[in-house]
């Protein structure tokens, strides 16, 4: 093999869609059989084990400070000490089959799942040497934190949540910051490319010798290997979309084929949305494959031959072995395509609860304005509210923090340096001093409004979200606001909701007839156990079987912030009871698009043609 990448990049792309096809078999096999481990073995042990410990802490529940005291204690050091290995193990396994499975492909050899993952276990003692912290934070952080490798069966992916990234963007300093760490984890990922080839193929026990050599490999190659990577992909997504756009045209056919019955274009609707997202589920199955085929090709082309020490395992090579194997596979090819492809829709059948039953219905989505329509207006002032109202949001949400004078002002940072260049705190100002400082946010300027203020301004025309945040020097804050709700009899005119679960609990127990929520940053939520109307989540947190455990619970979901056109989409489709965004025209003009959609769309137009 050359030492530098000069195979053509068309016979390169050429090469590994052929060793895909080669070891597709072995591949689609593992692929699904350790995904389904993963979903019915691995995740619930690992959840028992997190859950366990928890208890045994004296910890209720697993969400927002409450895990923070908890990772801060012996159990929470106790339960990193067993999960991270344990998780690093089993990404690392996974990674590795695949990455034996697309070496000996390349070459025309076929290795079995069995010798392959065993082969993967005697690289073990390797990963657990003095290199583990950063094997761990490879494998739980950097690649699934950005996305630029493969997803795991265990951690497909990591998000930044927008809680912490969107208040960073709001400041020159704080963007500066948040580009700075990502181009760094960005960097080192980029050099450890080649890290598990270096350890499975080279032989090289060491995580930082792996490092210097996969960035060694790497030198002067970047862009030819990116636009390797850019093409396989691409034309990965073409096959794809393809593959999607037969079933589609399959199904429109039957229903001309067929006649007109009563309830049958839902089920056609039906049929359309799961075969797609089935389609879907079985392409991902190998995006990961796919992705290490072609870091493996690259690397071959790269790599000194003389430093491989990978052999076929020994008891693979035995022929007698090999060929009582293969026709046991062909004695019995039909059974494990029928158990392969049972295993594959059950599988799907829960990594999707909600299996493309696409939200089509009347159900509108409630949409709240993040503090009103800061595209209007500086945040939580007067004309980002009336900037909401204009769009026709449902709510305006407000953040409210207790002034110097136990009044509740309209603003979110405690600290007022951001939007009104003042380094003050908001507990150390009266209300009236609050009013005389300007708002600037952007090209826009604003007051600071009293809870009363707001109310007063917003009533009949949108309801108001309040936010009931902390300082930590509050002298009276629940009854406060509970006496200014009962005193412009605001009860039915607005819903609250608190990252403090104490302060939750209490503002129920006063005002029961408040529609309160219990708003969550981090954790493990277990809806069941928590006490309130609804709950708001961090998108990051929210996923299919988390929308259908409150449905279970009867409990709203709010997902907050949603600000990305793909993720309003995605979140409508999930059929959350609402989002809360900084852009409430665009998540209106989604909604309404969606309910209006391609789906209905084309039940309507295979209607008109037989007509």
């Amino acid at each position: 093999m050359s030492k530098s990448l000069k195979t053509p990049i068309h016979k390169m792309i050429a090469d590994i869609f052929r060793t895909l096809a080669f070891t597709y078999r072995q591949v689609f096999i593992f692929e699904v059989l350790y995904k389904t481990l993963t979903l019915f073995i691995f995740i619930p042990a690992i959840s028992f084990i997190f859950h366990r410990l928890l208890r045994l802490g004296g910890f209720a529940g697993a969400t927002n400070y409450e895990l923070l005291h908890f990772v801060v204690s012996r159990y929470g050091f106790l339960c990193m000490l067993i999960l991270i290995p344990v998780a690093s193990m089993l990404i690392f396994l996974e990674f590795s089959v695949l990455v034996f499975i697309a070496y000996y492909g390349q070459n025309k050899q076929r290795i079995g799942i069995i010798p392959a993952f065993l082969q993967a276990i005697s690289y073990l003692p390797s990963l657990f040497k003095y290199g583990f912290l950063g094997w761990a934070l490879y494998l739980l952080l950097f690649l699934p934190l950005l996305g630029l490798g493969p997803g795991s069966s265990l951690l497909p992916s990591l998000q930044i949540p927008n809680f912490i990234s969107g208040e960073l963007f709001k400041t020159g300093g704080g963007t500066l910051l948040f580009a700075g760490v990502i181009a760094i984890m960005a960097y080192f990922n980029i050099r450890w490319t080649f890290l598990l080839h270096m350890i499975l193929i080279e032989g090289t026990t060491s995580f930082r010798k792996a490092a210097k050599k996969s960035a060694a490999l790497l030198k002067k190659s970047y862009i030819r290997m990116f636009v390797v990577m850019l093409c396989v992909f691409l034309l990965f997504m073409i096959v794809v979309v393809l593959m999607m756009a037969l079933i589609l045209g399959a199904v429109a056919l039957v229903y001309l084929a067929l006649p007109q019955q009563t309830g049958f274009a839902e089920v056609v609707r039906s049929v359309v949305s799961k075969s797609a997202v089935l389609s879907l589920y079985l392409a991902t199955l190998f995006v990961t494959p796919l992705y290490i085929t072609t870091l493996t090709r690259i690397y071959a082309a790269k790599a000194d031959p003389g430093h491989v020490v990978l052999q076929m395992p020994e008891w693979r090579a035995s022929e007698n072995r090999s060929s009582q194997s293969q026709g046991l596979l062909h004695k019995h090819k039909r059974k494990l395509i029928a158990l392969g492809l049972i295993t594959v829709f059950a599988t799907a059948l829960v990594l999707v609860p909600a299996i493309g039953d696409v939200n089509l219905g009347d159900k509108k989505a409630t949409i709240i304005a993040h503090r009103g329509y800061t595209s209007k207006g500086p945040e939580n002032t007067l004309e980002a509210i009336q900037g909401a109202i204009e769009a026709h949001a449902d709510f305006a949400e407000i953040d409210i923090l207790e002034t110097k004078d136990g009044e509740l002002a309209v603003i979110h940072d405690t600290n007022l340096k951001r939007l009104t260049g003042r380094n003050a705190e908001v507990y150390d100002l009266t209300m009236d001093e609050l009013r005389t400082l300007e708002v600037k946010q952007g090209n826009f300027t604003g007051r600071i409004s009293s809870l009363a203020e707001v109310m007063n301004a917003t009533r009949g025309k949108i309801k108001l979200n309040i936010e009931v945040k902390t300082h930590g020097k509050e002298r009276d804050l629940v009854n406060t606001f509970i006496r200014t709700i009962r005193e412009n009899d605001f009860q039915t005119d607005c819903i609250v909701q608190s990252l403090d679960y104490e302060i939750v609990q209490k503002i129920k127990a006063a005002e029961p007839e408040l529609q309160i929520g219990y708003i969550i940053f981090a954790g493990v939520p277990d809806l069941q156990r928590i006490r309130a109307d609804f709950v708001v989540m961090e998108e990051y947190m929210v996923n299919e079987s988390v929308v259908a455990s409150a449905k279970q619970q009867d409990k709203p979901l709010y997902v907050w912030t949603v600000n990305s056109t793909d993720s309003m989409q995605r979140f409508f489709s999930m059929d959350v009871d609402g989002i809360i965004t900084d852009y409430p025209e665009d998540a209106i003009s989604i909604a309404e698009e969606l309910r209006s959609g391609f789906l209905v769309s084309l039940i309507q137009w295979l209607n008109n043609l037989r007509i």
